[in-house]
């Protein structure tokens, strides 16, 4: 049974792999306000979110059986409404299998990577119809969206390519080589930068997005999962895993200055980061399902983290109840 009694507060919504939910946590307390089942046990587990233009529905990928690799593809999106925290229904990709990443655009419509059909597709989300598809040619797998709200980028993991959207014209219109396939990616609060994470090795590459090409590579203590940017733009926050040690890292960066680097050793190993407001602390995932909570200045984990109330969660975003 949902507790909704704490709805006014604000929220912070995660995937939670093992119970296969969608699950919401006080964002001041941790405590757990919500446990929606969007999912099925074992063989669809939620991976990424996205939220409504009118921030009432939560769009949840349900990528399939496993994190990546030999993975099952399911290819549904589960709509959770969050004003009852309750599971709206599932929107039926038919044949395109392995939904991830997600994006709402400026238009309201829903943005998916479909990783095992190599398709990005456009979803309405009042009729919950595919209205457009992309060819990629490669299994796309994370989004970033730049500042000005029609650029999109796409990364594939095993592929040396970004794929750049325009979101306006639905149409690719670049193809940004890099070296080797790329992990989770981010824009730049200014949209000159895209911060990408290699694949197989302990390195951030740096893409000037205007030329349209990798500037630089930085040196990392584990390989990339995901870069976060504060919301104030001096920290670039990036979660990584040596995983020959089964030890995970986050390691904090200044963006206009990558080689200046602070690394944090983990308890286990690391998914998204969630900055405070203020850029002074950030909770970080972790696959055991605790979010230790970080302060930026003294790059420790210090007192107040939370629990996801499950194993692997990845996704972690906040939302405040509409009026």
């Amino acid at each position: 049974m949902n507790d909704t009694s704490h709805m006014s507060n604000r929220l912070i919504l995660l995937t939670v792999k093992e119970n296969v939910s969608l699950t919401a946590l006080n964002a001041e307390t941790g405590d757990i306000v919500a446990c929606v089942e969007v999912g099925t046990r074992q063989t669809a587990k939620p991976h990424e979110i996205t939220l409504s233009k009118d921030g009432r529905r939560a769009f949840v990928s349900l990528y399939g059986s496993a994190d990546y690799g030999s993975n099952i593809p399911d290819n549904r999106i589960a709509v959770v409404d969050l004003t009852t925290m309750t599971l709206a229904g599932h929107i039926d990709l038919n044949l395109y299998k392995g939904p991830h990443a997600l994006v709402t655009g400026t238009d309201g419509k829903i943005w998916v990577t479909v990783d095992g059909s190599r398709c990005v597709l456009v979803v309405d989300p009042d009729s919950w119809e595919i209205e457009h598809s992309l060819w990629l040619e490669m299994p796309g797998h994370f989004f970033a969206a730049a500042p000005d709200g029609n650029t999109l980028y796409v990364s594939a993991k095993e592929y040396p390519v970004i794929t750049e959207i325009d979101m306006a014209a639905r149409a690719i219109i670049a193809r940004i080589p890099v070296p080797v396939g790329a992990q989770a990616i981010r824009v730049s609060h200014v949209g000159a930068q895209l911060f990408v994470g290699d694949f197989y090795r302990p390195l951030l590459h740096v893409i000037d997005c205007a030329a349209r090409q990798v500037i630089s590579s930085h040196s990392l203590a584990g390989v990339p999962g995901w870069p976060f940017l504060s919301p104030d733009g001096a920290t670039l926050a990036v979660t990584t895993y040596n995983e020959a040690d089964d030890q995970g890292f986050l390691e904090l960066l200044d963006p206009s200055r990558p080689d200046e680097r602070r690394s944090l050793q983990l308890p286990g190993e690391p998914f998204h980061v969630l900055f405070t407001d203020d850029s002074s602390h950030l909770f970080v995932v972790q696959a055991d399902g605790m979010l230790p909570k970080v302060n930026i200045n003294t790059a420790q984990i210090v007192e107040g983290g939370f629990n996801a109330g499950g194993t692997m969660p990845e996704a972690m975003i906040y939302w405040t109840p509409p009026a």
